[in-house]
């Protein structure tokens, strides 16, 4: 049964029972005594009201049932991937509150199958690079072990082809990790922690970066600026970030400081030009034009600390890039 027509029915049944109790309470209050006459003055009583009653109960079943169709309606774009938010305003509470909820609902669905599909893009895209990184290094140890089996290589160039084929297993085991490292960073729902950051960037975290005298490590943190955040992942942003800063700064600064709920680093370095600007936080992509492997990296620095901001409500970007300083920021998304 539809919800109109139960809503009628429900209704008119409803009505008539009123309309019968309260013309026969009438006529018990007045003193009328129960006859024929008093019967059908009942039912006259009754007949009269009924269009009144059947209107009504139209009204309301017709009303009811637009709003389920709404209600409806926007199931099933939701259901087609249409999650584009609808602001009705509802007289009943309760049909308010649904749509309200679907609202709320639409709005969460949208960001989950977003964040899947960047999720199963950036995988897709990882398994294509890690197939073409990993044939390489495969390549030049299968070609000297049947060079070796061949007999083609002599005790005295032994070591250097095995030292070449060492170096080739300690790329694929710097891949393998970086890859483990991009998988587990998509990981959500760690738990957080305050952090005191001042100290922790001193204690913690300029201790792990490359050392350079060239390069001095800065802070401008106050030391009661606390942070809510995991800590493990906290350390591996920070680490990322000012280790890619020393690596492209010569000679000059690399800063951390904090304004408001953002947490800033700065470099004096090279400038990352304006058509990397959008890219360098993609899987694989690396601005270094060195053609050595170890050098140029994997690319996946900066897309592992992008997974972990958002993982922890924040949002890391490239605030701006010029030949005096470039300056990287997480940004508190709550």
């Amino acid at each position: 049964m539809k919800i109109k027509t139960f809503v009628v029915v429900l209704s008119t049944i409803a009505g008539l029972i009123v309309s019968i109790f309260t013309a026969v309470m009438t006529f018990v209050i007045i003193g009328e005594p129960i006859c024929s006459v008093m019967l059908i003055k009942i039912t006259v009583t009754v007949l009269s009201v009924l269009p009144v009653i059947a209107f009504l109960s139209l009204f309301a079943g017709t009303y009811m049932s637009k709003k389920f169709k709404f209600i409806e309606y926007r199931l099933e774009k939701i259901r087609n991937q249409k999650f584009n938010q609808e602001e009705e305003k509802h007289y009943i509470r309760e049909v308010q509150e649904m749509h309200d909820d679907i609202n709320f609902l639409s709005n969460q669905l949208e960001d989950l199958i977003g964040d899947l599909r960047q999720k199963n893009h950036n995988l897709s895209n990882l398994l294509i690079s890690m197939s073409h990184d990993i044939k390489t290094p495969i390549t030049i140890i299968n070609g000297y072990i049947e060079e070796i089996e061949d007999g083609l290589v002599t005790p005295q160039k032994m070591p250097a082809a095995l030292k070449h084929m060492k170096k080739e297993v300690e790329f694929l085991d710097e891949l393998t990790i970086d890859m483990l490292e991009f998988i587990s960073s998509m990981e959500q729902y760690k738990t957080k922690e305050k952090i005191m950051l001042y100290y922790f960037i001193k204690n913690e975290v300029f201790p792990l970066l490359p050392q350079n005298d060239k390069v001095k490590l800065l802070s401008t943190i106050d030391k009661d600026y606390v942070v809510k955040f995991n800590k493990v992942d906290l350390k591996k942003i920070c680490v990322n970030i000012l280790s890619n800063a020393i690596k492209y700064t010569k000679e000059g600064y690399v800063k951390v400081s904090a304004l408001d709920n953002n947490i800033l680093f700065e470099n004096n370095g090279e400038e990352i030009k304006d058509e990397f600007k959008d890219k360098i936080f993609e899987p694989f992509f690396t601005i270094s034009t060195s053609k050595n492997r170890k050098d140029s990296g994997f690319g996946l620095g900066l897309s592992i600390v992008t997974n972990l901001s958002k993982n922890n409500d924040y949002k890391c970007t490239l605030n701006s890039s010029t030949k005096e300083k470039t300056v990287f920021s997480l940004e508190a998304m709550c």
